[in-house]
């Protein structure tokens, strides 16, 4: 069973033990706005119907740092150790600049996914592309982007959010987006929306924000990234 979400279909499986996301229970966002570009997510894995909060796992992180671009993860539980190993190997293509180099590093991504990682691809017997069974979102210097499971890639001029949350985070951060300037606080109100009405999402959250690149403006090395853990939210009752 698939479903439309956003500009993206995504696989409606039922959960079973070791997803985070069957259905993508989860929830990232990206924000741009001014010289800052902001990348974000929840912390909370599934196993089954157990929900596994960051309290009781060390590596709860669904963003993964690769060069000076930040990618938040929807998928199994497995992709985040699949993607942090691919990208750990010199020899991957790992080019986010803009939306025709992410294409060809999620290209890369997903044939070394099939061949090396025992990806299954099936979803659909009508599909004319196969799946990588995952959506991630980037954020760095260049800007913010979304990357579908049949690898579409698109480039986002204000924000963007996937998951099973996304709805919920993409109305907040609309609501927002014209009166707050600090686009921290957009991705932290997107994120608690989706914490707050979607089972799938817990905190406590995580956001990275990066200096967008400026024309004519040198860029200050190691101080181009700034991390924010926010503290634990308590679900309203």
């Amino acid at each position: 069973m698939t479903a439309q979400w956003g500009n993206c279909i995504l696989v409606g499986a039922p959960l079973e033990p070791g997803t985070v996301s069957g259905g993508s229970l989860t929830t990232i966002v990206v924000v741009k706005k001014g010289d800052r570009a902001v990348i974000g997510a929840d912390t909370l894995g599934t196993y089954g119907d157990q929900l596994e909060s960051a309290a009781f796992i060390k590596n709860s992180s669904k963003l993964i740092a690769v060069g000076d671009s930040w990618l938040a993860v929807t998928g199994h539980a497995a992709m985040d150790n699949v993607l942090r190993s691919v990208f750990a190997d010199a020899g991957c293509r790992r080019s986010f600049k803009g939306v025709a180099e992410i294409f060809k590093t999620a290209l890369e991504m997903h044939r070394l996914m099939r061949e090396h990682y025992f990806l299954k691809t099936d979803e659909e017997k009508d599909d004319i592309f196969e799946s990588s069974q995952i959506n991630v979102l980037v954020a760095n210097p260049n800007g913010i982007f979304g990357v579908c499971s049949r690898r579409s890639v698109f480039e986002y001029t204000k924000f963007y959010a996937f998951g099973s949350g996304e709805q919920y985070a993409l109305g907040a951060m609309n609501a927002v987006y014209g009166v707050l300037d600090d686009p921290v606080e957009i991705a932290r109100l997107g994120l608690t929306s989706a914490v707050e009405f979607d089972s799938g999402s817990g905190a406590p959250l995580e956001i990275k924000e990066i200096r967008l690149k400026v024309p004519g403006k040198r860029q200050h090395a190691g101080r181009n990234v700034v991390s924010a853990r926010i503290k634990p939210y308590t679900r309203a009752p």
